[in-house]
Parts: C-alpha cells; sequence; structure tokens
C-alpha cells in the first residue's frame, strides 16, 4: 500500500483495462456510428451551402459594385443631360409667360384705349352741355338787355293770337 491507501496498478490490471476500452470503443461505433456519419453528413452539407451562399452574395455585390462604378462614370453626363433639360423646360416656360404677358399688355392697352375714347366722349359731352349752357345765359343776358316793354308786349300777342282751344285744349301754332 502507499500511503495514499490505494494499491499500485499490476501489469495484469493494466490488461483487462485494453479489452475493456475496445469493446466499449466497438459499442460506441456500433450505436454512433450512423449518427455521427449523419452529423458530419449534414455538417458538410451545411458548409457547402453555405461557401455556395456566400459565392452568390460576392458575385451579387460585384455586380452591384460595377453597376455603381457604371453609375458614377456616367454622373457627370447625367447631370449634364439634367441641366440642359431644366434650361430647355426654363426656356420654354419663359416664352410662355413672355407670351402671357404680352397679351396681358396688349388687353391692357386695349382696356385703357377704350377707356380713355369713353373719358373723352364723356368730357366732350360735358364740355358741349357747359357750353350750350353758357350760351344760353349769355343769350338771355342780351335778350333781357336786348327786349324793351314793347317787343315784350308784341310776342304776347301774337302767342295769343296764335292759341287755338281744341276740346278744352291749348294748342299754339306757328304762323
Amino acid at each position: 500500500m502507499t500511503e495514499h491507501g490505494a494499491p499500485h496498478p499490476t501489469p495484469w490490471d493494466l490488461f483487462w483495462a485494453v479489452p475493456n476500452f475496445l469493446i466499449f470503443v466497438a459499442v460506441l461505433v456500433y450505436f454512433l456510428r450512423g449518427p455521427v456519419v449523419e452529423h458530419f453528413r449534414a455538417r458538410t452539407a451545411r458548409w457547402r451551402k453555405a461557401l455556395e451562399e456566400g459565392a452568390r452574395a460576392f458575385r451579387e455585390a460585384s455586380a452591384l459594385r460595377a453597376a455603381l462604378a457604371r453609375d458614377i462614370e456616367a454622373l457627370p453626363a447625367a447631370k449634364a443631360q439634367l441641366l440642359a433639360d431644366m434650361r430647355a423646360v426654363a426656356e420654354v416656360e419663359a416664352e410662355k409667360l413672355i407670351e402671357l404677358g404680352r397679351r396681358a399688355a396688349g388687353r391692357m392697352l386695349a382696356d385703357a384705349r377704350l377707356l380713355a375714347e369713353h373719358e373723352l366722349a364723356a368730357a366732350r359731352q360735358e364740355l358741349r352741355r357747359e357750353l350750350i349752357e353758357e350760351s344760353v345765359r349769355h343769350a338771355t343776358a342780351l335778350l333781357r338787355n336786348a327786349i324793351r316793354p314793347e317787343d315784350q308786349e308784341r310776342f304776347v300777342r301774337d302767342m295769343v293770337a296764335g292759341a287755338i282751344f281744341v276740346n278744352g285744349m291749348t294748342t299754339y301754332i306757328d304762323r
């Protein structure tokens, strides 16, 4: 016995351990061979699938990178084209606005001419009316100064002589 109380193994003890270990490994291989093989087969399939997906993702990324590179190279031309299109549209819109402005100015000018003609006609009418009123006032003043009482008596006599009574109404006849 040793100090710890465990006996030292003998060669015969070691001999029996080897067959026990071989039996244990044989049982493990017999019962676990199918699941272990299936596990490694599934693991290999998963790795192959992951590698294929990685390769596909790499191809897609490479295609995307190439498309982005083409787009970046074409960007100045696209910018120039966009600016040209915007300028062309702006020029067309400017022409439309200028034409609308010209039409509006023409309408405003025509309206102003019409209004001026109406104002001129109204001013002429007012001037005629004032001229007539002033002429009548001057004529009345001249007649009042020029007519004597005997002329007035003669006008009244002539008026009465020219009056005819028809059905109770007085009518004047010019002679």
